[in-house]
């Protein structure tokens, strides 16, 4: 029977089932709107049209994959320079027991203001106080220099071991001396002012106001049971009062354990991440996948931005992919500190696991580098942890200290790394002991169907491992690395090697299956008809932007790239039409090597101004004038003309409004020449050690 990716994936499952190894496989992909053009959809990570959008996706998701499930906004991680914490909108469905919220409908998920009055907000705050049997400690909250009531204050928390036991606390505060809120826009139960409460005072509560016409109920932290508990209290007096147009916001439930599905949408620069949650097997990833892509297309977002010039590509936030386990006792690097190992060698030996499915951005400076990018002796330290790793069995602890210090990028940040540790067992972090490997070198593709097929590859790659350890020593690519992996046609091989392993161990991935990803992350930027059959194709090829200098522009010191610069990949359909003809590129010959028995080459050029940038002396050298002539004679036979940019224009009159249009932008900066008997006396290439397949044309500027 011929394989297909399902056949393969239950194969898989058969294989990690067997050897009772528990894998758990999450991920992160990222979605914009077809018109991006908001702050925060470019630099800024929040926003009212974001927030908007993460509301509605979260209606539809809880139609569609989590009906009786409870969506709320809560508060993650608070940056320097940004003004409140990063919202998250989260949705908690248990698979057990009755609904943790039947009626959807009176929740507001959207971006239009309700209609409540401050009324609404205390006739529930005074019902759930007497509900609860703590009427004596509601309290009242106003704004600095206002009387009037902006929002109800119940200091609220569960005896532990006590079910149903509820407990407040006398604050020292009345109806005509009420809480003092913080200055803020963000809910009063961010803004309580808990620092002036006496020391043994207890510093939590419930809070309940109208923001912007939504009644707002803010949770304190609790453990997931008399959450829930909570929760049914509020939905009894919430349909018992006909009340709408309901938030919810404040700590999502501790404890919550694996009959709790998570799902949140987070709030990041330029995009919405959404995280899904931990899938058992790729099935389920690829189900949750299936609904995410079909909610954003519901609600208008998608996973690709439209560029200036035409160019089609992922979002530009991350879609990692975690792996883990749905405990610690099960977690299978827990149990087998070998098979992390086995995954820092075999990524180290094939650079395509880190290039391929990673954005155009890559190197030293982008958001996943890999171990042996950060510096010359990298990668013989990974090498004497592998072997720790290997022959010592450490626990989670010592794994972390192992691993933490080489997984970082060059600057020692241990969240930029290729093959990330940094929630394995990070004590120092508050979700930081996840028992998570993630792997950050993936950006989102167009479709579920895509971006599943990545993830499959990967964990067909982690079994195989888990067959038989990887133990071959680290790879020293030098220059090499950059110079020849960031070419597709050399990844496509370095991917091909990889399958081969993975049908030799019982686990036939078929390479084809990822060509509309190669075809996605390496797009064809035009193809020059040279006779007799044979044809030049030139793909988009990878790039490390270097990190500039620091400057101090008046705020926080920062750190800019480099991205004046472009590499595209030159590829002959045949060897043999080298034997009469050579290929110029602005005058210069272009050299050649064999990739899978065709001729290969790199061409690195300035596309480009900018400031900071390596080089000013070096102009712009677009567009880029491609000539195959003769060897004998140099008799031009075909030309060909590629632009960076506007061919018609300086500017472009705006974003492209479609997909259509990116394209026909795209296709119009490829501009085949009329036949013109033209010769031409080739430059010869210079050519260097650390750059034997790709041809730098900026060292031919002048």
């Amino acid at each position: 029977m011929k394989p297909t990716p399902a056949s393969l994936a239950a194969a898989v499952e058969t294989f990690l089932a067997e050897r009772n190894i528990h894998l758990t496989m999450g991920g992160e992909p990222t979605f914009v709107p077809l018109q991006p053009d908001a702050p925060e959809w470019n630099n800024a990570a929040m926003g009212e049209e974001k927030l908007g959008y993460a509301r509605r996706f979260t209606r539809e998701l809880l139609k569609i994959a989590y009906p009786g499930g409870l969506a709320m906004q809560v508060f993650g991680k608070w940056y320097p320079g940004e003004p409140l914490p990063r919202w998250n909108m989260l949705t908690l469905h248990p698979s057990t027991g009755p609904a943790l919220w039947p009626a959807p409908e009176r929740l507001l998920l959207d971006d239009k203001p309700g209609h409540n009055e401050p009324e609404a907000a205390r006739s529930l705050a005074k019902a759930l106080a007497a509900g609860l049997g703590l009427s004596e400690y509601l309290i009242p909250a106003a704004e600095q220099g206002e009387r009037k009531t902006a929002a109800w204050v119940l200091p609220l928390d569960h005896e532990e071991g006590k079910k149903g036991k509820w407990m407040s606390d006398q604050w020292p505060y009345n109806s005509r001396q009420p809480v003092k809120l913080i200055p803020g826009d963000s809910p009063a139960g961010l803004r309580l002012p808990l620092s002036e409460l006496p020391e043994k005072t207890l510093k939590r509560a419930l809070t309940v106001e109208v923001r912007h016409g939504a009644l707002e109920v803010f949770f304190p932290p609790l453990e997931w049971e008399p959450f829930r508990e909570l929760t049914a209290i509020i939905y009894a007096h919430v349909d018992k009062q006909d009340l709408r147009e309901l938030v919810f916001c404040g700590y999502a439930p501790s404890g919550c354990g694996p009959t709790v599905e998570k799902f949140s949408l987070a709030a990041d620069p330029g995009v919405l991440e959404a995280n899904l949650p931990p899938c058992p097997d790729w099935a389920t990833y690829q189900r949750c996948l299936d609904q995410m892509y079909a909610t954003a297309e519901a609600v208008g977002l998608r996973a690709i931005k439209l560029h200036l010039n035409g160019a089609i590509q992922a979002t530009g936030g991350g879609s990692h992919l975690c792996f883990g386990g749905p405990d610690e006792e099960r977690n299978p690097f827990h149990r087998d500190p070998a098979l992390l190992a086995s995954i820092l060698r075999y990524w180290q030996h094939h650079p395509a696991l880190g290039y391929f499915f990673t954005g155009q951005y890559v190197g030293t400076g982008c958001q996943a580098p890999r171990i042996d990018e950060s510096g010359t002796h990298a990668a013989y330290e990974l090498e004497l942890a592998c072997e720790a790793l290997e022959k010592s069995c450490p626990d989670p602890e010592q794994m972390d200290r192992l691993l933490r210090n080489l997984l970082t990028d060059s600057s020692g940040n241990t969240h930029r790394a290729e093959i990330c540790v940094d929630k394995f067992h990070n004590y120092a972090a508050p979700n930081g002991k996840t028992g998570i490997i993630e792997l950050r070198a993936f950006e989102v593709f167009p479709t579920a169907e895509m971006l599943g097929l990545a993830g499959l590859f990967i964990r067909a790659i982690i079994a195989r491992l888990a067959a038989e350890p990887f133990r071959e020593p680290m790879r020293r690519f030098g220059p090499e690395l950059h110079d020849k992996y960031f070419l597709p046609g050399v990844i496509w091989d370095d991917l091909k090697k990889s399958c081969r392993d993975l049908k030799a161990h019982g686990f036939d991935f078929k390479l084809e299956w990822l060509r509309p990803l190669l075809d996605f992350r390496f797009p064809v930027r035009g193809e020059l008809p040279l006779g007799k059959g044979g044809a030049l194709t030139v793909r988009q090829a990878l790039e490390a932007w270097p990190l500039m200098a620091e400057e101090n522009i008046g705020g926080p010191t920062v750190r800019m790239v480099d991205n004046s610069t472009d590499r595209l990949e030159l590829a002959l359909s045949d060897k043999n039409l080298l034997e009469t003809h050579l290929l110029l590129c602005n005058g210069v010959e272009v050299p050649w090597q064999l990739v899978g028995g065709k001729p290969v080459a790199g061409l690195r050029y300035k596309c480009a101004s900018g400031w900071p940038a390596l080089h000013p002396h070096v102009p712009i050298q677009a567009p880029l004038l491609f000539q195959w002539a003769k060897r004998r004679g140099g008799k031009v036979d075909a030309a060909a003309f590629y632009y960076y940019w506007n061919p018609r224009a300086p500017i472009y009159d705006g974003r492209p409004k479609d997909l259509d249009e990116a394209r026909s932008r795209s296709e119009d900066r490829w501009r085949v020449l009329p036949e013109e008997d033209i010769r031409r006396k080739p430059s010869p290439a210079q050519v260097f050690p650390e750059m034997r397949f790709t041809l730098d044309l900026r060292r031919h500027a002048h």
